[in-house]
């Protein structure tokens, strides 16, 4: 009998070698980070893992070596990136919340910046971290005791005490989101250097004798022992320094306890262009318009006392950010050809450049209304100017660039960039739909012909929107086209109101079912998914609560007994009260449900 063959020898997975250098320590959590990396567009949570891992493996590193700085750099970028990720609470242990991870996020990013003074790269992430604390606060829920008891609790949407609690809130925001201003602007001033030493370095090399100063090409670098030797490249021309760019990098020197190496690492950086400024500045007027957007009619005052000049002091700020860089650097986009920007790439940065003023502007008008500054009249004038076909280029004036460039209007731009027509922009049509409507419910009561026609423009805005937004944009557009019908149905003492109520409370209905129909797009990615998700709950929510007022109970008992929780439902219709969208007494016939499920 012949023998039988013997099976393979099993194979053991061999034991990954602990690190000891600084370099392998990085190494190990670059690697689990790239890991991350791979899975953020398929796997929000698989993604998710891999980064708390390499976060653990960062600060492995900095027990080992604790002077070492792309660690600390990497680890407070990633504690930044999980807060941005949509993470279902689960994901994270019992005693971490939203507010103590962005907390963690900005102290570590405080770290850096104190270790490593005038990194626009650390600047940069460190003001976008606070903006994202300003932003938290801004939205933060409030916690009540309708919300503890699962919505089985009266009393009224907006007491004195919570009104209390609001301002304290939206202090908070604001302190937050001026902390974030003051450190874009060293940001920017930094940034500002390292373009002119960038624009004097290539200067200087184009002036440059190769053959006779470099040896036909060789650069002559330092190593850690200070013997210089040679690296030829292979045009014989000089690569620019460039900035430390947001990525992992493993580069990095083994100081700290246990580190004897001593070779030194030089960090891999981007250079700074006209691009990089025009983030900051738009960074930095998002954040003002942010810091506006916090009054409301009853907190404006307490905000923004009316004894400081804290608005004309803000206004004047984002005026020198408008015309000092943002306007500009848009304007001279077409000749920056070193950035390699194609005509439509150069036109979608001129619309945000214009629709960042254009939220600015309205977003002021409003505020001033509030603090009384300003008249109805004046703030729909605003609102109707900001969102104007916008001149970047006047044709019969010249305007002068920050780098002193003089920019006519013969220069070769793309076509119609002269005029920059922001009805052709979905984020733009949805801005100013925002707008339009906050301003019909503000005068809803005094003047409800003025709100109708108002609450009307907007609908258009949205269903202009609707045709060019992306896929993943399209459920929370129908969202709000369904919140605006409600709105609409809700004005008083408007013929046209009145008589089309059953219908805009059918649309309503449509445009809530239209969420879920375009949610199931398979053009939605997995992060983005997880926002749809939210849109599609709180669609399903609002749709069973107007046939709730219809007299039909029924939908809501089953979603609820479906999964949805009766806090999300009921923090859902409470906003939604408080927005205008449903009455009071909405809110007493929801409660009236939840409690007999």
């Amino acid at each position: 009998m012949p023998k039988r063959p013997h099976p393979p020898p099993a194979r053991r997975k061999k034991t990954p070698k602990a690190p000891e250098t600084a370099d392998e320590y990085l190494a190990v959590a670059v690697d689990l980070e790239e890991s991350g990396e791979r899975w953020r567009s398929g796997d929000v949570a698989k993604a998710g893992r891999f980064f708390v891992q390499a976060i653990t493996a960062y600060e492995n590193t900095l027990v080992r070596y604790p002077n070492n700085f792309d660690a600390r750099y990497n680890r407070a970028r990633l504690l930044y990136t999980l807060t941005q990720l949509p993470l279902p609470p689960t994901f994270f242990p019992a005693t971490s919340t939203p507010e103590t991870r962005l907390l963690a996020a900005a102290e570590a990013h405080k770290e850096c910046n104190e270790l490593e003074k005038d990194s626009s790269d650390i600047l940069f992430n460190y003001g976008q971290t606070l903006s994202s604390v300003g932003e938290f606060y801004a939205n933060k829920p409030q916690d009540s005791d309708d919300d503890n008891n699962n919505g089985n609790g009266g009393g009224d949407v907006q007491d004195e005490e919570t009104t209390t609690r609001e301002i304290e809130r939206l202090q908070q925001s604001k302190q937050a989101f001026e902390a974030s201003w003051g450190i874009f602007q060293q940001c920017l001033a930094v940034q500002e250097a390292e373009y002119k030493s960038t624009l004097e370095q290539s200067q200087s090399f184009d002036n440059f004798d190769g053959e006779d100063a470099m040896n036909d090409g060789a650069i002559v670098s330092q190593n850690g022992n200070g013997n210089g030797e040679e690296y030829q490249e292979e045009d014989g021309g000089i690569k620019l320094p460039e900035r430390r760019s947001s990525v992992a990098s493993s580069h990095s020197s083994n100081s700290g306890s246990g580190g004897n190496n001593t070779t030194q690492w030089a960090s891999i950086v981007e250079p700074t262009t006209k691009l990089s400024i025009l983030d900051t500045a738009l960074a930095m007027l998002e954040v003002q318009t942010s810091i506006l957007t916090l009054s409301t009619p009853s907190t404006a005052a307490a905000i923004f006392p009316p004894t400081t000049e804290y608005i004309p002091q803000i206004t004047t700020h984002a005026a020198s950010i408008l015309d000092s860089y943002i306007l500009p650097i848009a304007r001279a986009l077409h000749e920056e050809t070193d950035l390699g920007l194609e005509p439509a790439e150069i036109a979608e940065r001129r619309v945000e450049a214009v629709l960042s003023r254009a939220n600015f502007l309205v977003a002021l008008a409003e505020t001033r209304f509030y603090l009384g500054l300003q008249t109805a009249e004046g703030w729909e004038e605003e609102v109707k100017a900001a969102f104007e076909p916008f001149h970047l280029i006047s044709p019969s004036s010249t305007t002068h660039g920050t780098d002193n460039t003089t920019i006519t209007s013969g220069d070769k731009i793309p076509e119609n960039g002269l005029i920059i027509d922001l009805t052709t922009s979905w984020m733009a049509l949805c801005d100013r739909s925002t707008a339009r409507t906050t301003l019909s419910t503000t005068l809803s009561p005094t003047n409800p012909p003025k709100a109708w026609k108002l609450a009307t423009t907007s609908s258009s805005d949205l269903a202009s929107a609707t045709k060019l937004a992306p896929d993943k944009e399209k459920p929370g557009i129908y969202l709000a086209r369904g919140n605006l019908e409600l709105l609409r149905s809700r004005i008083i003492g408007v013929e046209a109101a009145e008589k089309g109520r059953g219908v805009l409370r059918k649309n309503a209905g449509v445009y809530y079912r239209g969420v879920v129909t375009a949610a199931g797009s398979s053009l939605i990615g997995a992060v983005d998914g997880v926002k749809v998700a939210e849109a599609v709950q709180e669609a399903r929510v609002k749709e069973a609560v107007v046939k709730l007022e219809d007299g039909m109970d029924a939908g809501l008992k089953t979603l609820v007994k479906g999964g949805i929780g009766k806090v999300a439902v009921w923090r859902t219709i409470k906003a939604a009260v408080e927005e205008g969208i449903f009455g009071r007494e909405t809110l007493g016939a929801v409660e009236g449900v939840l409690r007999g499920i």
